[in-house]
């Protein structure tokens, strides 16, 4: 019977799909913040394909990325291992969570009739956990050290967030918070002020 409620209810088969996609969206952004991050690094060459900046692999890059595992997300995650940015425990619960992913996108139906669970849940939770640890790590270790830009003395470490971040943050809120009455305040603000666009 919860089945058919899963199908059925209006009510519990928007939150399936606004879940399931959510996670995917994650998910996706994750492992290109992992992938992007390190390439760009590494890269000595730049072009413009578009809108998109794309990073040549440099040699280093070869050598120090992509020699650690055939499958290039799973480079990438062994070398945020090898720099102490995740732990052995954050990369096998990523491979749950990208098992899970590929579940999602490829059984999207079969999902949405069996409904989401705590199990689920966890795992998004576990999800934005290793996103957030990697974009502090990335500010803290990566971008602050090598800027010319002065540290303030009320620099907070654990605060920092990234843009990519705060767009997921600020979209999680709104499907999963009921905060898009406050968005959509911030929005009327915005469209009245002269400020730019920052997306």
């Amino acid at each position: 019977m919860d089945n058919w409620k899963n199908v059925l209810d209006e009510n519990i088969l928007k939150t399936n799909i606004n879940f399931g996609a959510v996670f995917v969206m994650n998910y996706e952004c994750l492992k290109e913040f992992a992938i992007e991050q390190v390439r760009s690094f590494y890269s000595e060459h730049f072009y413009m394909d578009g809108d998109r900046i794309v990073c040549e692999e440099s040699d280093t890059y070869k050598k120090k990325v992509r020699n650690l595992d055939k499958n290039l997300e799973n480079a990438s995650l062994k070398w945020f291992m090898d720099a102490e940015a995740l732990t052995q425990e954050d990369y096998d619960i990523y491979q749950k969570i990208r098992k899970r992913r590929n579940d999602i996108t490829h059984e999207l139906l079969k999902n949405l009739n069996i409904g989401f669970g705590e199990e689920d849940a966890q795992l998004f939770s576990d999800m934005l956990r290793i996103y957030n640890k990697l974009d502090k790590w990335w500010i803290n270790e990566i971008e602050i050290p090598t800027s010319a830009d002065d540290i303030p003395e009320d620099y907070d470490r654990d605060g920092v967030c990234g843009g990519q971040a705060l767009m997921l943050s600020i979209n999680n809120e709104i499907v999963f918070g009921n905060e898009g009455d406050k968005y959509k305040e911030l929005l009327n603000k915005l469209m009245k002020s002269d400020m730019p666009d920052f997306v």
